[in-house]
């Protein structure tokens, strides 16, 4: 296939770099700014591969693709949508944001397929054209829109490295994963520690527990579906990572605050359920932001 990439982000690349070890013919859609020579990506630390692929700042260039994959960050989605809006109706598009407010974005949009992906590697970008996978997961991709007749093809690119598979529930698969970033994401980031500290610091492994108990007690038909457990684990795996939210503080970019956290506080007050915890959270997360956005 071939297959456009909007975003050259750690996670962008690492779907061209996969992607392109199966012989798909790859094009990153950026700024022209933010062309560069060759992009790279490292399986094992400061052991750069380079990516076969092509780089454009044209979106007309995207016209003839086969797939686009949508890899820019949520609060990226608005400024580009005058760009979607140019790309052919019949163009199927995949998404891979985080949280769960890209959603109702996808929504307004004209494309006749549109799929939803969620992502569960470790991936970091070392500089502007490398990004370093730090551990394996699984891509999980559902239909939310529309016909996709090249689901077989994407499968087929499922590798040990790069595992992909396709599910009929991809919403609730994203809200699964928002729960997932909720637990990790915004005490990592406020303790500014790897995500495996937040299991073998004790006090740390306390405040988390109470986290996840308040959020199984607001979604109750989670408990058997999000153990303690499986967070634990899920830790322990990615016990050297450091999660998606420290890094863009660390880095300076906007944290990924009201898509993730902000979001899932929106589902509890549905329900009639405050969070108290996690929206104490949120509210530091909110300042730190504006530190954040400052330093850019």
């Amino acid at each position: 296939m071939k297959i456009g990439i909007i975003g050259a982000g750690a996670i962008g690349m690492l779907f061209g770099a996969y992607l392109a070890e199966e012989k798909h013919d790859i094009l990153f859609y950026v700024r022209e700014n933010k062309k560069t020579a060759n992009l790279y990506i490292e399986k094992i630390p400061n052991v750069p591969e380079p990516i076969t692929c092509k780089q454009v700042s044209e979106i007309e260039a995207l016209f003839s693709m086969d797939l686009i994959v949508i890899a820019v960050k949520y609060h990226h989605l608005e400024g580009l949508k005058k760009d979607l809006d140019l790309l052919p109706k019949h163009l199927p598009l995949l998404f891979v944001q985080n949280g769960l407010l890209h959603v109702p974005f996808v929504n307004r949009l004209k494309q006749s397929t549109i799929a939803i992906g969620s992502i569960l590697h470790g991936a970091t970008k070392v500089n502007n054209y490398t990004v370093r996978h730090l551990g394996i997961g699984i891509t999980t991709i559902g239909v939310h829109r529309g016909d996709w007749d090249k689901q077989d093809a994407l499968l087929r690119c499922s590798t040990n490295e790069f595992p992909i598979k396709f599910t009929s529930h991809i919403e609730e698969t994203l809200f699964k994963k928002a729960l997932l970033n909720c637990l990790i994401n915004p005490l990592t980031t406020i303790l500014q520690v790897e995500n495996g500290m937040l299991i073998k610091n004790e006090s740390y492994k306390i405040i988390l527990k109470n986290i996840y108990e308040e959020l199984i007690e607001t979604f109750e038909e989670w408990r058997e579906r999000l153990s303690w457990p499986e967070v634990v684990s899920l830790c322990n795996n990615t016990e050297y990572n450091r999660s998606s939210m420290l890094t863009d503080f660390e880095n300076g970019r906007l944290m990924e605050i009201d898509t993730i956290v902000g979001a899932v506080i929106a589902e509890a007050r549905k329900r009639d359920k405050a969070l108290p915890v996690l929206h104490t959270f949120y509210l530091m997360l909110k300042e730190m932001n504006k530190v954040g956005d400052h330093r850019y």
